[in-house]
């Protein structure tokens, strides 16, 4: 039976992991388990079921850890999509904040009827769980397990204020990163609305719309690769949108001709993302940028380029 156990762990967490790809939600983790057989017999003695491989609904146990409170409802929806409901239960909205509880949503599922064939046979009717919390919300979970108190008639009398307070900060702060992140969503709104200013300081919300406004017909890099470009504009001197600006328009023509030449994996026809204009922009402008940040390019390839820089 653990066999199979482990079969519907791994293809509920590929069934879970593909939808959230789909849907664009960044989740912080999503770690799984098949119950422990000391676990499992405990329950089995306390519960006494006449089947338990299916009246223990949470042998097997997913959980989603997302960032943002906005993310739940979101998740809950892809859960129903995936899979058929038994049962939820919402720990966030029937808990009393000043009492004592771990904080997410509980959904006992399984396998809809269209997951037919030899691959769910033997695991389409056998149910499992998936929590769903917040990072803010599975931080304190864990740091209130390990401070071992079971129950709220375990914490001693001098220490309830503190806990219930340390309890409050968290969901203050699930929050208040809900607010950031609204409020987020809101500035990258206005910038794509409006022209970016040149005197702006370059960061990384204004600068991806920028990249996306400039080169709408290439290939935009990930959050990482951008954060990546801004710390190496700042260590060169390029604190602002107009830095920017003034080195793609000086080496226009000599960046399409060194991409004409030198296109990226060696392949003709082939074209650099957004921040690799920028970085080849840069080193056949910037001799400073190329040795610190791209000294494998000779001086002597981009000699010829700097030919075809426009003059201030």
């Amino acid at each position: 039976m653990i066999v199979i156990l482990n079969r519907l762990k791994e293809e509920a967490c590929f069934t879970i992991v593909q939808a959230l790809k789909v849907s664009g939600i960044k989740i912080y983790s999503i770690p799984a388990r098949v119950k422990s057989a000391e676990s499992f017999l405990d329950k089995v003695q306390r519960k006494e079921p006449r089947n338990p491989f299916e009246e223990i609904q949470d042998i097997v146990g997913l959980r989603i850890v997302c960032l943002f409170l906005s993310d739940i409802n979101k998740i809950g929806e892809i859960i129903r999509d995936s899979f058929d409901i038994i049962s939820m239960d919402n720990k966030i909205e029937s808990t009393d904040y000043s009492s004592f509880g771990y904080l997410s949503i509980h959904y006992i599922v399984k396998f809809k009827k269209e997951h037919s064939g030899p691959r769910y046979d033997e695991i389409k009717e056998l149910p499992f769980e998936i929590q769903v919390r917040t990072l803010a919300m599975d931080a304190w979970a864990n740091i209130s397990h390990y401070l071992e108190y079971k129950s709220e008639l375990d914490i001693p009398k001098e220490l309830k204020r503190d806990f219930y307070a340390l309890s409050g900060l968290f969901y203050v702060a699930d929050k208040h990163f809900e607010m950031f992140f609204k409020s987020r969503e809101e500035v990258t709104r206005q910038l794509e609305a409006s022209e970016i200013k040149p005197e702006e300081e370059i960061n990384l919300d204004n600068l991806i719309v920028y990249l996306k406004k400039r080169f709408p017909d290439r290939k935009h890099s990930s959050l990482d690769e951008v954060s990546g470009l801004i710390n190496q504009l700042a260590d060169s001197g390029y604190r602002f949108i107009k830095n920017i600006e003034h080195v793609l328009d000086v080496s226009r023509d000599a960046f399409a001709a060194y991409e004409k030449d030198f296109p990226p994996m060696g392949e003709a026809g082939r074209r650099y993302a957004d921040i690799g204009v920028i970085r080849t922009s840069l080193t056949i402008l910037d001799d400073t940028y190329r040795h610190k940040f791209t000294s494998f390019i000779p001086g002597s390839r981009v000699e010829k380029y700097k030919r075809l820089l426009k003059k201030d």
